[in-house]
């Protein structure tokens, strides 16, 4: 079947880097980045050019290394000002560490598309993540590309989408069971610092200028303007049409290996075959910079 896509011109690697390696594991998009050592200090045109790999490739990833807390905070901050993230366990060593842990005890529960807390105004760019401890078998993560999503629409549905826009809340997803379970304060707290907020549903990326589908099946509930059942109908065609193959990676973790990923151009999804084995996610947040150019 021919797709709509434009023909694909590929990244020119070699005139765009010169102190990394990207290597793409598919065309444009999830790269491995190859010659830099994570736990040195990095050099302003390495630490340059690993943001420019965020924007051409939307998610990258570093073979093993052990990070310090520390490295992993001063990672996070190459590419822009720490933030929050979202509700999870922190680090006791660093108040902007999340732990995620699952075991027989406690069951992985965010086996679902989604991109990360697009429900707050303006969402966080991206994620440092580190597998400290993996799993026997399965505990993979998934990333899709919704740059690569939009550009396989047709014209005429990339013509409809332009201008939508769709409500997003953390009401729909796991958080409001869990927040529940810390009480009535805790989930009315949330519930009045956090109100559903409206996003387009084509956003420019401000870093590679590609449009991108900004919706998740997780938190977009409904397209503001249209009738209930049509704007049903469209995002469920657009959660299923973000999960092509065509768009998808499927990254297998090796103990204290390391993913970088733009929110703003990917969702992802962890697998959660793994239970009762155990998994130890440890991820730092970051927004987006006061200068993106930088």
């Amino acid at each position: 079947m021919a797709s709509n896509a434009k023909p694909l011109e590929l990244i020119d690697i070699d005139s765009r880097y010169r102190h990394i390696k990207p290597v793409p594991r598919m065309p444009n998009f999830a790269a491995w980045i190859e010659g830099v050592d994570l736990t040195s200090a990095l050099s302003e045109p390495v630490q340059e050019e690993l943001r420019r790999a965020l924007d051409d490739f939307e998610v990258i990833f570093f073979r093993p290394q052990k990070l310090t807390t520390d490295q992993h905070v001063a990672l996070a901050r190459v590419f822009g000002p720490l933030t929050d993230g979202s509700h999870f366990k922190r680090h006791p060593e660093s108040e902007y560490v999340e732990v995620l842990e699952n075991d027989q005890a406690n069951p992985p529960t965010i086996d679902t598309w989604h991109t990360d807390i697009s429900w707050k105004k303006v969402a966080p760019m991206g994620t440092v993540i580190q597998i400290t401890a993996t799993p026997p078998a399965g505990g993979n993560t998934c990333w899709s590309s919704t740059s690569k999503a939009y550009e396989y629409l047709s014209p005429r549905m990339q013509q409809y989408l332009e201008g939508l826009t769709a409500i997003h809340t953390w009401e729909m997803g796991g958080f409001r069971d869990a927040l529940a379970k810390k009480g009535e304060e805790k989930l009315f707290e949330a519930m009045h610092n956090f109100p559903p907020v409206e996003h387009p549903i084509v956003q420019v990326h401000p870093g590679s200028g590609r449009k991108c589908l900004y919706v998740n099946s997780s938190f977009t509930k409904n397209i503001v303007g249209l009738d209930r059942r049509e704007g049903k109908a469209i995002l469920d065609f657009l959660f299923n049409w973000i999960q092509r193959p065509e768009f998808m990676v499927h990254h297998q973790w090796e103990a204290n290996g390391i993913a970088i990923w733009d929110n703003r151009s990917t969702q992802h999804y962890a697998a959660a075959d793994y239970w009762p084995s155990h998994r130890v996610n440890h991820r730092v947040t970051f927004d987006l910079p006061v200068n993106p150019g930088q």
